[in-house]
């Protein structure tokens, strides 16, 4: 009652109550629209006007990715791709008056000519060809209208990456039909090919220059940048941030807690009965096989093999961990084995349940007496098995699968049948021997392990002070300014990224890398501006706050030509690396190479076969340069100086392999083959390049 007389007393705050809940309301319903096109469903990328909308986008996603553990940025990225080039591939097909008929489509599903991705998504894992049973059935469920719903919402999905696959290789042939080599290029590219020269060579390093006495000034950096400007162009607008990164370490009283901790795990697990239950319950791990000496870590493995057995060893600390080891069992490992099996195919929970049925019975058959060469040629379905009675012959250890390893090493009795499944489906496995020829133990473990983390509340607090750090520093050169005073602190500076990026170099990528970019981007982001929030980075496999970030929009360089700001990291040393070259070009002039070796404490070496195209040489790495001036370089005198990438040269050539008439038209075809191999990223490139893309991908993640 109170309230409401309040309300009425003060009628004037209703009434801006429910005027501000009604702008509210037009306010939100004009975002809408203006996200959804007037109620449209919003596009994620239009494509020369074609577009792709946000739930098409997502139901592809959710059709082909639904359970996988890719990551979702990297699957995001990739649909992204295929879309857009679709969409370009549709257009230029219809263009060129190219289409996929559906004899055609069949034919690439389940004919003689099957489509790339059919025959890397249905190939035999064992065998590496195509499962045609699996698609031969899959056939007779379509044309019974007898498919899943998933599964046919997959096949439809795929359909229609065949038909862009197809169409897309029509348009590479188009182009490489037009494709000609003339006899000039063919001779010119012979004789860069076969022109070898062997050469005598020492290279002092850039590292010979002290740093002392280099200055690099801003007007060296872009006079480089200016001679240089078409390799640091930028397709689109990037953003720059810099940022400060605080690890969070346990501490002291963490360790502690964790030593306890283990040490009453230990007392625990010296008294259990039960050490798979144990482990399981406390996140340690047991191998049910016999592990050699130089499988242990070295810190436990003297003790692992001298111990009584049921000993716990620890705790000791390895891989940032508390571990403490068990010894459940030792035993002589045996050098190989000689096994036969019968394998009974199966990827889908069904496919393994039959596979397990039949395998029990065959298991019934051959302790009736049946003979099991018999029984593995007409039964088994490894293509070697039916022919040799599934003998394996004698096998060294580890050659198997781990389930198949572990079942005819160390738990199979002699002639006596089993049943196993691993990843190719169930087998029925007898073992027919074993040897022992170098009568080594090995040993069966239990592990605990306890991973030295930071506790919650030492995250928390590192998290309220980074908080409380950026509350206090609001713009960039103010927070700079603070780190700059921080002992063990700096100011880290991250390479351009894009908008639609998901990666900030050394941070990694990731939904927090993408946060940030999120924000770097915001119209509301200014350069200088210090974002208000602290970002988080979880450890991958543990998920507690490893890292927390603080970042600020340092610069925006427009689509164009790079600004100095944005490449400074990357061309500095370059540059540097050029003014070094200068001094050692002038010190090495007219020197020769045994001169060079007493100056400079550097090695005569030997480069053989090096021709005008050769990307990498031997002892040099990549130095197109050198291999550049060895072409033509008088044989038996020592070149002038060499400015390379990771030094100065000198050559000296030894050897020369001259060019042998070229056999023209073999070339031609040859060279020719060459470029229509690269037409399929070229066609797709050119397409991309003049199409008129509107990318909204920022909108939604």
């Amino acid at each position: 009652m109170a309230l409401i007389g309040k309300i009425r007393k003060h009628s004037w705050l209703l009434i801006v109550l429910i005027g501000g809940a009604l702008a509210g309301f037009v306010i939100m319903d004009m975002t809408s629209n203006r996200l959804t096109g007037g109620g449209q469903i919003p596009s994620l990328v239009e494509v020369d006007g074609e577009k792709v909308n946000w739930v098409e986008f997502q139901n592809a996603e959710r059709i082909l990715y639904t359970g996988s553990t890719t990551d979702v940025f990297s699957r995001r990225n990739y649909l992204y791709n295929y879309f857009v080039d679709r969409a370009l591939v549709d257009h230029e097909a219809e263009e060129n008056g190219l289409a996929v008929p559906r004899e055609e489509l069949m034919d690439l599903q389940f004919g003689n000519n099957l489509s790339p991705l059919i025959q890397q998504r249905f190939a035999n894992p064992n065998t590496g060809m195509v499962d045609r049973t699996q698609l031969n059935a899959i056939k007779q469920n379509i044309d019974q209208g007898q498919m899943t719903p998933q599964l046919r919402e997959y096949w439809a999905h795929q359909e229609q990456e065949i038909i862009t696959e197809r169409l897309t290789a029509k348009l590479t042939n188009l182009v490489s039909k037009g494709l000609y080599t003339p006899t000039w290029l063919v001779e010119s590219t012979n004789a860069d090919q076969s022109v070898r020269t062997d050469f005598l060579y020492v290279q002092v390093p850039y590292e010979e220059v002290p740093e002392n006495d280099i200055k690099v000034t801003d007007a060296d950096l872009n006079s480089y940048l200016s001679a240089h400007q078409g390799e640091y162009t930028n397709p689109e607008e990037v953003r720059i941030i810099h940022y400060v990164s605080y690890d969070v370490i346990p501490t002291r009283k963490d360790t502690s807690d964790l030593h306890k901790q283990i040490d009453e795990l230990i007392t625990e697990f010296k008294m259990t009965q039960n050490d798979t239950q144990f482990v399981e319950n406390n996140y340690g791990s047991m191998d049910p096989g016999y592990v050699k000496k130089e499988q242990v870590s070295p810190i436990v493995a003297d003790s692992v093999f001298e111990l009584p057995i049921g000993t716990v060893i620890g705790p000791y600390i390895e891989d940032n961990a508390y571990k403490a080891v068990k010894i459940r069992d030792r035993m002589m490992v045996p050098d190989s084995v000689h096994a036969r099996h019968i394998l009974r195919r199966a990827q889908t929970m069904e496919q393994y349940q039959a596979a397990q049925k039949t395998a029990d019975s065959l298991i019934t058959l051959l302790k009736a007496g049946e003979s099991f060469d018999s029984l593995a040629a007409n039964y088994t379905q490894d293509p070697s098995g039916s022919l040799n009675g599934g003998d394996l012959g004698n096998v060294g250890l580890g050659t198997f699968v781990k389930e198949f390893n572990d079942l005819v090493f160390f738990n199979a009795e002699l002639n006596q049948p089993y049943t196993v499944i691993t990843n190719f489906g169930v087998h029925v496995v007898e073992v027919l021997d074993r040897t022992y020829e170098t009568k080594e133990e090995g040993a069966q473990l239990a592990y605990l392990n306890l991973p030295i983390v930071p506790s919650e509340t030492t995250q928390d607090s590192l998290y309220d002070k980074v908080l409380e750090f950026v509350g206090e520093h609001r713009d960039l050169k103010d927070l700079e300014s603070a780190v700059a005073s921080m002992p063990g602190k700096s100011v880290q500076i991250s390479t351009p990224f894009k908008q639609n990026d998901f990666t900030i170099s050394a941070l990694g990528s990731g939904q927090t890398s993408r946060e940030i970019i999120r924000w770097a981007y915001e119209p509301s982001s200014e350069i200088g501006n210090v974002s208000p929030e602290v970002y988080i980075y979880q450890e991958p496999t543990l998920y507690y706050n490893n890292r927390y970030v603080v970042a600020g929009l340092a610069s925006i360089d427009p689509k164009g030509p790079a600004s100095l700001a944005s490449v400074r990291p990357t061309i500095e040393g370059l540059v540097k690396n050029h003014k070094k070259a200068e001094i050692l070009l002038k010190e090495l002039q007219g020197a020769e190479l045994q001169k060079v070796v007493q100056t400079y404490s550097v090695a005569i070496d030997t480069a053989k076969g090096v021709n005008f195209l050769t990307d990498f040489v031997a002892g040099l790495g990549e130095e197109p340069a050198v291999a550049a001036y060895a072409r033509t370089a008088p044989l038996n005198q020592v070149s002038q100086p060499i400015e390379g990438v990771r030094g100065v040269y000198l050559i000296k050539p030894i050897n020369r392999t001259e060019a042998s008439p070229p056999n023209v038209a073999t070339l031609r075809k040859s060279y020719t083959s060459q470029l229509a191999n690269q037409a399929k990223a070229g066609v797709i490139q050119s397409l991309r390049k003049n199409a008129d893309i509107e990318d909204h991908r920022y909108t939604f993640y």
